[in-house]
This record gives C-alpha cells, structure tokens and sequence, in this order.
C-alpha cells in the first residue's frame, strides 16, 4: 500500500521548487484558491507585453515561498537579547512552527479576494468601504477556508490567518483601529511591509520575468538572508529591519519597483484598457458593481467577463459592442498627450488646463483621462549597522532618501482624431508654457536710496 505523501512541490520559474504540506496542498485544492487560476496577475497588461499572461494563483505559491524563507532567515538566529525577551514566548518550538505555518497560510491566501482582472477599477466595481482585502478576510472566515484551518490539528485560527494577511493600515479604514500584538505587527509585516514585504519581492520579480522586462530584478536572496527584527528606537517596538550588507538590495528593490511603475504598471496603452474596461463592467454589471457578498464573488473570473465581452464584441446589435469592441477589437482610444514633469513644475494645473482643453474641442465622450500621483513612496526602513545601533536608510542611503516620485498624467481620444487632437494639443500646450515663461515679473518698489 503506497505512503501518503507529507510534503509536495512544484515547479517555479524564479525559485526553482516551491513545497508545501498537507494543509497547504489542501487549501491550494481548495475552490477559493483554484479560483485564482482564472484571475490574471496584471489584468490587460497582456495586450502590450505578450508575456505577461500569469495569474495569481502562482503568484500567491511564490509569496508563499518568499514569506517562509523570510520568517526562517529572521527566527531561526536567536535575535538580540532586548528583541528576544520580548517575543521569547512566541520563540519557543511549538508556538514559533505554529507562526511559521500562519505566516506561509495567509501568504498562501492573502489574494483570494481579488476582482476578475485584479486591480482594474476595483474601487469604482465594488460598494463603498469594500477592497479586495476585505473580501479576503471574508473568505478566509466564512468559506471551505475556515473549516481546513479548523480541522487541522493543532487547529490554525482563521483569525490569525486575518491578522497576519490583511495590512494593517488598510484594515483600519474598514474595521477601525485594529491593534494586534508586537509579535503579530511583526508578522504582518513580513507579508504587507512596503519595502521588505513578500508579496511585493514576489510581484517585482514575476511581474518583470513574464512581462520580459529587466525593471524589477534585484537581488532577493541577499535582501531576505540580510533581515532582521531589531527595535526602533523612536518607538521602541520590534519592527524588522535590515543588516547594513543588504542595504544595496534594498536601493535595487525600491529602484525596480519605481521602473516597474513607470514602464509596465502605469504604460499608456495598459492604462486606457483598464479605462475601457472599467465601462464594459459598469454597463454589464447588475447595478454597475460586482458583489461583495462572498459567495457570489467566488462565482465570477476573467473567464466569464471575457466571455461576456467577447460576445458583446462580435454582435454590432449589441448595446454593450462598442464598448467591448474597444479592447477585443482592439479599438482602444489613443493617447495625445503625457504629462511631462517640467511642464508641471513650470504650470501645475497643465494637466487640468490641457483634458479641459481636449473635452471643449472634441466632446466628453471623445475624451478619456486618466493620473496617478504625485505620490512619494516612504522608504524610511531601519538599518542595523556594524557597530549595533539601529539607524534610519534615509541617513544612511541617498538612492533610498532620492527615490523619484511616480506621477502620471495621460489623455487619450478616439482613434479616428488622434492626428488632429495630438496637433490642436501640442499647439495649446505650447500657448500654455509660452503664457507663463513670458509673463513679465512684477516691478520692485524703489527703495528711495
């Protein structure tokens, strides 16, 4: 009679074999999960970088990975005495391999909640006060996800699952403060933290890999073998933080993310799509928003919006064809203007002054837009140096304190007056910044000597 298997793996293009237990395997089997198969990572983005077809079913087997490898790098050395007297409880073996599997389980699960075609508009597709965090946390406390974590023995709270899983800051807008232990603060942020997070080492090197674009590689090994959980000192609470050898991994991470934004994220021709697609679900939808009632969202993929779209697309007596003909059919409207960022320095309401401009001359319904920024990413992470203290990156680092800020601005028209729109533009635009660099100063008053 052949053995039950304890562990299982499978194959991954960045770490090479990704393992998992039985509880994981159940919850990778679980409907939830499998779901994710049909979800694609970078929603549209695939209409400009080929590539770029992933989903965030192994997206979440990497973060997974990532959260794991990063909770042993940190636990497994006995940290500083004044860190270790405070979460020396947590530490000991039950409880530490009981936090290793929460942390790898919310890791798992920490995307389940996600919209067909992931972030595209998911604030204007779902009620007010509802994100894909929060129907994350709804799943993992109402559906088959619960009853896996009950059953296993010793049982995995859901709510654990939650706490580590759900960023802090972002739970607070939904379910007011929420004030969890040092130790599971500690946690959340190595799945949500903004520099040295799993999911985004995880996104950043996927994302780049299947788009086929060399923006977000850094060095991941070394970042994850240089963490450590040291105490801040403007606070004094536990936080992690980073050995001063890794902080070149870290100037790459945060470097690649800024590329990955600027060259992928937030491409032109990637942003109209998600634009065009936001307005197909707005007139599909019942009551122009998806559900935020659990179950019925687990009903709802790529798949079925695709195949809505796709038949809309192909019957021109379709009230909804044209909207789907503009990213089936590629019909897309075409961008005529970028924000440049001497221009908004110069004129800060150019963007404005500019679609107000394009909406006069073309019509509303001829125009879309669309911004982002600017928006400073806080890089502010401890460094713990050689000589023992703990200190600010900004201090110690000018590429982590000189990060640029991400700040997009883009109007696009229908195809048929791209020409003329992008020469009526340039012209305005030209007026603009002439008005401002030839306006005359103002006269000094004498001062009479």
């Amino acid at each position: 009679m052949p053995v039950a298997k304890i562990r299982h793996e499978v194959r991954c293009g960045l770490y090479g074999f990704i393992e998992f237990d039985n509880l994981e395997k159940r919850l990778i089997d679980s409907a939830p999960f499998q779901r994710l198969r049909c979800i694609h990572q970078l929603a549209l983005c695939y209409q400009i970088y080929p590539g770029a077809t992933h989903k965030r079913f192994e997206h979440s087997l990497g973060v997974m990975e990532v959260a794991g490898r990063i909770f042993n790098t940190v636990f497994n050395q006995r940290p500083d005495d004044k860190v270790y007297e405070r979460i020396a409880e947590e530490l000991q073996p039950e409880r530490k391999s009981y936090w290793l599997r929460v942390v790898r389980v919310a890791a798992l699960l920490h995307d389940i909640g996600h919209l067909p075609f992931s972030h595209a508009a998911e604030e204007a597709l779902l009620p007010e006060g509802w994100n894909h965090e929060r129907l994350t946390a709804d799943i993992i406390r109402k559906s088959e996800i619960a009853d896996i974590l009950r059953s296993e023995r010793p049982q995995i709270d859901p709510e654990d699952v939650v706490d580590v899983a759900w960023d802090i800051r972002k739970r607070a807008k939904v379910e007011g403060e929420v004030l969890p232990s040092t130790w599971k603060t500690l946690l959340n942020e190595i799945l949500t933290g903004n520099t040295f997070g799993a999911d985004r080492i995880d996104y950043l090197l996927r994302d780049s890999w299947h788009a086929g674009v060399p923006y977000g590689r850094f060095d991941p090994e070394r970042l994850i073998g240089s963490l450590r959980a040291v105490i801040d000192p403007s606070k004094d609470e536990i936080a992690l933080g980073l050995d001063i050898g890794g902080i070149h991994a870290a100037e790459a991470l945060l470097l690649a993310r800024y590329f990955m934004y600027t060259q992928v994220y937030l491409h032109d021709v990637r942003r109209v799509y998600d634009l065009h697609l936001q307005d197909f679900l707005q007139a599909w939808l019942p009551g122009r928003k998806f559900s935020a009632e659990w179950s019925q969202h687990l009903e709802m993929t790529d798949h079925e919006v695709l195949s809505a779209l796709r038949k809309a697309a192909a019957d021109p007596a379709n009230e909804l064809h044209m909207l789907a003909a503009r990213v089936a059919n590629r019909q897309h409207f075409r961008t005529v203007y970028e924000l440049v960022r001497t221009h908004f320095k110069t004129h800060p309401t150019i963007f404005e002054d500019i679609r107000e401009f394009a909406i006069r001359e073309f019509g509303a319904d001829n125009v879309r837009s669309d911004a982002y920024g600017p928006k400073w990413e806080i890089n502010d992470f401890l460094v713990l140096t050689e000589d023992g203290s703990v200190v600010s990156s900004v201090s110690e680092s000018s590429v982590v304190a000189n990060v640029p800020p991400i700040h997009i601005g883009l109007i696009f028209v229908v195809p048929e007056l791209k020409a003329e729109a992008a020469k009526k533009i340039k012209a305005h635009l030209d007026e603009l910044l002439n008005m401002k660099t030839t306006r005359k100063p103002k006269k000094e008053k004498s001062s009479g000597v």
